[in-house]
């Protein structure tokens, strides 16, 4: 899929499953979520993988959401994190797709 996304001109970013890549963005998942200021537009779906979510910490403090021992699926949630790992990176310089071609 890379490969064929890159032969189509997208950049494609690799994001790894570990601590390293996961925590920073889950953390900030987390913040957001406990002060209620993520905006997820009530999406049921979005929440109730939110509730499935179990959290394994490591020996200094680092966060990712561990899929095996969670209760369901995930999947959106894991896509959320790494969007916004996306985002916190590249505060300020990031412009949608959207913003030249309209919604």
């Amino acid at each position: 899929m890379v490969q064929n996304l890159e032969g189509m001109g997208f950049a494609v970013v690799s994001f790894g499953q570990g601590y390293k890549y996961m925590s920073p963005s889950s953390m900030e998942l987390m913040k957001l979520t406990l002060e209620q200021k993520l905006a997820y537009g009530g999406n049921p779906v979005l929440l109730w993988m939110m509730d499935n979510i179990y959290v394994k910490s490591d020996y200094v403090g680092n966060a990712k959401y561990y899929k095996e021992k969670s209760t369901g699926k995930i999947d959106g949630d894991v896509e959320l994190i790494m969007a916004l790992d996306r985002s916190i990176r590249n505060s300020g310089s990031f412009s949608s797709v959207y913003d030249e071609v309209g919604f």
